[in-house]
């Protein structure tokens, strides 16, 4: 169970911070629910049943002690993605779509490595990109205690300190 104050990530939605637990009826019946103040939005807050929580992916942020991790991946050699963008695109959907920190940011860093060497992404690549790095900057803006634009300028800067980013940029 989760306390006020607690950063925790959902897995469509991404981080935030849990700012209270509520009752509220629902079909007749009382539950308690997380509410949920998401990182980088003003005026939304996500509600979601106590009771049920983990099986709808709601799960404690990365403490700030495992970031290295993330690091770690981010910096590793990326994985080249499948030619066909309907396969590339259902394959890096299903990573953020796991909710596991380390699976977005493979994502990402594959992603990052395909928008170089290509030149650019299209529409629907640079979308899914941006909706990986905002999942994975909001973790660790919230694991660092900072905004959200500092947690994308840490994923930035830790995807070139990439050598294979480098790499594929120079040719």
């Amino acid at each position: 169970m989760f306390q006020i104050g607690d950063p925790v990530v959902h897995p469509v939605r991404g981080a935030g911070v849990v700012t209270g637990i509520e009752e509220l009826q629902r079909h007749g019946k009382i539950k308690a629910y997380y509410r949920i103040k998401l990182l980088g939005q003003t005026r939304t807050s996500l509600m979601i049943p106590v009771e049920g929580a983990a099986a709808k992916g709601l799960r404690r942020a990365i403490q700030q002690s495992k970031l290295n991790r993330v690091r770690r991946v981010l910096c590793a050699d990326p994985q080249r993605l499948p030619a066909n963008h309907k396969a590339r695109y259902e394959l890096v959907k299903s990573k953020l779509r796991t909710g596991d920190l380390l699976q977005v940011a493979e994502a990402v860093r594959d992603m990052a490595w395909r928008q170089r060497r290509e030149g650019s992404l299209n529409t629907r690549g640079k979308r899914i990109y941006k909706r990986g790095i905002k999942l994975l900057a909001g973790e660790i803006a919230v694991a660092l205690g900072v905004e959200l634009d500092a947690g994308e300028a840490q994923v930035r800067k830790w995807l070139w300190k990439n050598p294979s980013l480098e790499i594929a940029t120079a040719s």
